[in-house]
């Protein structure tokens, strides 16, 4: 049975690639026109999270799309809850919570 082994170099620099392209496929997660990308939902916290890149996102977009997520689900309202820790250097985490409107009588 062969034995299949890779060049030095290429072994070497194989950290050093993996550590360029990560970064470069998650930027790509939120390279859609309004910057940004559903991560996820959860229902039973009525809630929605998204991964964005600050310098690009379309706030007012991203701001109706939890709406929107909310309104299918029942709800009346999208709150933006304080921004999320996120792993990655240059993109930000926002969640949003779902609830029902205080109807005045």
């Amino acid at each position: 049975m062969k034995k299949y082994t890779l060049p030095p170099l290429l072994s070497m620099s194989l950290p050093v690639l993996f550590s360029v392209l990560l970064p470069a496929v998650l930027v790509g997660c939120v390279s859609t026109p309004d910057g940004f990308v559903r991560l996820d939902e959860h229902e039973a916290n009525q809630a929605v999270i998204y991964r964005y890149d600050p310098e690009k996102v379309n706030k007012v977009a991203m701001d109706a799309d939890a709406l929107s997520y909310c309104k299918e689900n029942g709800f009346d309202i999208a709150t933006q809850i304080p921004p999320l820790a996120s792993s990655v250097p240059t993109l930000k985490r926002m969640a949003y919570t779902c609830s029902y409107a205080v109807k005045k009588r």
